[in-house]
């Protein structure tokens, strides 16, 4: 949390991020293994076990309670059309929170609640979708009862050795999110070099990290992705990109969407969320924030055109990417480059 006690954060009123759009299809990517599926309470493990007493447990890879998988890598309780068993059955409120909340989030600020989402869900990346009403995503973000923040932002680091009030924030803010939505080039909106110098390491060593990482499951084909294409970049080194993943819920969320964004619609309305979600603002300054989002627009960029080259329409192949660099982002590997960046 940033500093400045003298002015309190608070959830409300609610407000999305104008322009935001997002409603559920059920395309079944957040209920595969990004990874894994949790975490879980004791509680929730215990509620899940319930319904089905193999569905959930300890999992020692993650040191966490997790919910199970079945052989094709997706939830036990996602059923054949890709709905929640749980939910369909029993309602929202029978899942755990992480499973309810996704891809929704909440940011509690002095100006009031920031109602946030994630876009590694062709749900809330392809297709027609209506505007984000607080009203109905607030069940979504509410437990037992109350509003819950994943984080709470009083002041905003621009550099490592300058922060502004929020309200001196606010203004900066909406120039870039204006510009987003624009026509400008979004590396020239983000006003920084990629692939920045790294502490102790090298673009061409994280690639390899990253490349190593493949063990069978679609989050370890979206980290080789990177991997691929950060050498690629750096070397100029022909591609030779692993199998693409979780393309059976693309194919299910291009199929139900007729009217198509550009890649550059795509691309600016997850920079947008990225700058409105405000998570780098709890360990990283702006400055850091853009170079590294600017590093990851230029490898979901070219990811976007080798799936274009393959035949992907524009806002498919830049919401496959965008899935693999937001995704890779919230990773432990992505949190080591972060770590190693240097920017002033």
């Amino acid at each position: 949390m940033a500093g400045n006690k003298k002015k309190k954060t608070k959830l409300r009123p609610l407000t999305p991020r104008p322009g935001a759009r997002y409603t559920c299809f059920g395309d079944g990517l957040c209920c595969t293994d990004i990874h894994g599926i949790g975490p879980l309470t004791k509680k929730e493990c215990a509620q899940m076990r319930r319904i089905d007493r193999k569905s959930a447990g300890w999992n020692d890879d993650h040191d966490d309670y997790m919910l199970n998988t079945a052989a094709d890598g997706g939830c036990v309780f996602l059923m054949a059309d890709q709905r929640c068993s749980v939910h369909a059955e029993r309602g929202p409120d029978a899942k755990p929170d992480g499973c309810r909340r996704f891809p929704l989030g909440l940011v509690a600020t002095p100006s009031g609640g920031r109602i946030t989402t994630e876009h590694r869900c062709p749900c809330r990346t392809m297709g027609d979708r209506p505007d984000i009403d607080p009203a109905q995503v607030e069940p979504s973000i509410t437990e037992r009862g109350r509003l819950v923040a994943d984080r709470h932002v009083k002041r905003v680091p621009l550099t490592a050795k300058k922060q502004v009030k929020f309200d001196e924030w606010e203004p900066i803010e909406a120039d870039y999110l204006g510009r987003f939505r624009g026509r400008q080039a979004l590396r020239d909106v983000l006003d920084a070099e990629p692939f920045p110098a790294l502490r102790g390491s090298s673009w061409e060593k994280q690639a390899d990290e990253f490349i190593d990482a493949r063990d069978g499951t679609q989050f370890g084909f979206a980290v080789a992705w990177v991997g691929d294409a950060i050498r690629s970049l750096q070397n100029g080194q022909p591609p030779r990109p692993p199998g693409r993943p979780w393309t059976a819920a693309f194919d299910r969320a291009e199929a139900r969407s007729p009217n198509r964004r550009t890649s550059r619609e795509v691309f600016g309305d997850w920079l947008a969320d990225e700058v409105w979600s405000l998570k780098w603002a709890e360990d990283y300054h702006f400055a850091l924030a853009r170079a590294e989002l600017v590093t990851r627009l230029t490898i979901a960029e070219d990811i976007c055109a080798r799936l274009r080259g393959q035949g992907a329409r524009a806002d498919r192949a830049a919401a496959e990417s965008v899935m693999m660099l937001e995704l890779v982002g919230e990773s432990d590997f992505w949190t080591d480059v972060k770590d190693r960046m240097r920017v002033s």
